[in-house]
């Protein structure tokens, strides 16, 4: 049987799975798991998750190792051993099946790593996941500030 820890501060938001049922989940700090993601694993192959990572809209992260401060994009699979470096984005859609390098961008079906992620790029993947848990805390009645800054009038 598995198991799951979940770290302080993380957010698992609407229709979201996460099942630990055969191998164990670790989702650390400041953590975000956005509607409709999937986090799973097989026997053997645990799935971890670093703090301060975001994990889009309907992706997919199975027996895989997200190191911190990474972005999953919208409907990307990070499958089965991959190990996805920190302050790594990986693009809309794509299907992972390598190791990424720490400070990638990786785009695309098989993904490739495209251009190097710079420390500004890096740094706002953080307060990303920063604003995703201050989103959280109103979602729960327990502040009022959306995290993120309202849209430019035109």
């Amino acid at each position: 049987m598995g198991w799951l820890q979940v770290e302080s501060g993380v957010s698992i938001w609407y229709n979201a799975v996460v099942r630990a049922d055969v191998e164990k989940i670790f989702i650390g700090e400041f953590t975000n798991i956005q509607d409709g993601a999937i986090l799973h694993g097989d026997p053997g192959q645990p799935t971890i998750l670093e703090d301060y990572v975001t994990v889009g809209h309907r992706a997919v992260v199975h027996s895989a190792y997200i190191e911190r401060g990474c972005l999953i994009g919208i409907g990307a699979v990070i499958l089965d051993g991959v190990r996805v470096g920190a302050g790594s984005l990986i693009g809309a859609g794509s299907i992972v099946t390598k190791d990424v390098p720490p400070l990638s961008l990786v785009v695309g079906v098989p993904g490739k790593r495209v251009r190097e992620v710079s420390p500004e790029e890096a740094e706002e993947l953080i307060v990303h996941a920063q604003r995703y848990h201050k989103l959280a805390l109103v979602h729960a009645g327990k502040g009022t500030d959306l995290g993120f800054p309202p849209p430019l009038s035109p």
